[in-house]
């Protein structure tokens, strides 16, 4: 359980939580920089999907483990693109107290992918019956289809249901869900998704409802309207007992990250409670200049 742990603080909680509950990494948050070997290449990182280079994100974590003594981690992270291929990458860096420090060498990001749910070409496998879902003091009319992931490299198989509002009203800011190895964008109408993992040494299952639509947070200093998401989720892993409750913040201003989230997982015996927290940030869209960067409140 301790390398759980160190992903929290140095990925941040919900990476943790959603790998813990899916059997899988969050490619959205970087993990600890490794040394290699000069003729090994570096992985090439998922994540990040709407950010381009220039933007940035300033956040802090507060992590309590049962095995532990509390931590506290600020960091930031980079998009840059290296100079000589354009390619994205990603920088991390550590607060020490007067400044940011590097925390290892930039990472190779996957090309940027601000592509919709929608298209990406996805067949239901199922569709089910409409059904209602409440949000708030108001009933939705959601149309429900199934689809199945795949991931053949570890045999896991990912069920997803998604409930999809149907008359337009409802536009959610993007968001993702990390499962069988991949981040997948959620629909901008989609206020409900139910989740199954099957695979060796994991079997999961979990909801991912909505909160509030228009929470109000504050991000440097400034109000900020939020989509408010709780995940909750239960099952087993490496044949020990899993339990996530999650609840994140998404706004438009920056798009596909979290501007909060607060986790408890449990696995077997051990337990890790996070409360993450963008502080600051500024974004550049995928493809538009770097003077394009806008920062919360413009």
């Amino acid at each position: 359980m301790t390398h759980v742990v160190r992903r929290f603080l140095v990925g941040g909680a919900m990476a943790g939580a959603l790998a813990l509950a899916c059997g899988v990494a969050n490619a959205g948050e970087p993990a600890p920089a490794v040394a290699r070997a000069a003729t090994q290449p570096a992985k090439v990182k998922e994540g990040y999907r709407h950010l381009g280079a220039g933007s940035w994100i300033v956040s802090k974590a507060v992590v309590q483990s049962s095995t532990g003594i509390p931590s506290n981690v600020k960091r930031k992270v980079s998009i840059a693109a290296d100079p000589s291929t354009g390619q994205r990458t990603l920088e991390e860096a550590r607060w020490s107290g007067s400044e940011f420090e590097p925390a290892g060498p930039a990472q190779p990001l996957a090309p940027a992918d601000a592509r919709a749910f929608d298209e990406l070409g996805w067949t239901p496998t199922a569709t089910l019956e409409d059904q209602a879902v409440v949000v708030g003091r108001r009933r939705y009319s959601c149309a429900v289809t199934r689809y199945e992931v795949r991931n053949d490299a570890d045999g896991r198989i990912v069920e997803l249901t998604l409930y999809r509002e149907q008359s337009g009203a409802i536009k959610l800011p993007a968001r993702s869900l990390a499962v069988a190895g991949r981040e997948i964008p959620l629909p901008a109408d989609a206020v409900q998704v139910e989740f199954t993992v099957e695979g060796p040494k994991v079997s999961t299952r979990g909801t991912r409802r909505i909160m509030s639509l228009s929470a109000m947070t504050q991000v440097n200093g400034k109000p900020v309207a939020c989509l408010v998401e709780q995940t909750q989720a239960r099952g087993t892993s490496n044949d020990k007992p899993l339990s996530t409750a999650a609840q994140e913040w998404y706004c438009d201003a920056l798009p596909g990250e979290r501007v909060r989230a607060q986790t408890s997982t449990t696995v077997g015996n051990i337990r890790v409670d996070s409360d993450v927290t963008v502080l600051e940030f500024g974004v550049v869209a995928a493809g538009a200049p770097v003077e394009a960067k806008r920062a919360i409140g413009e």
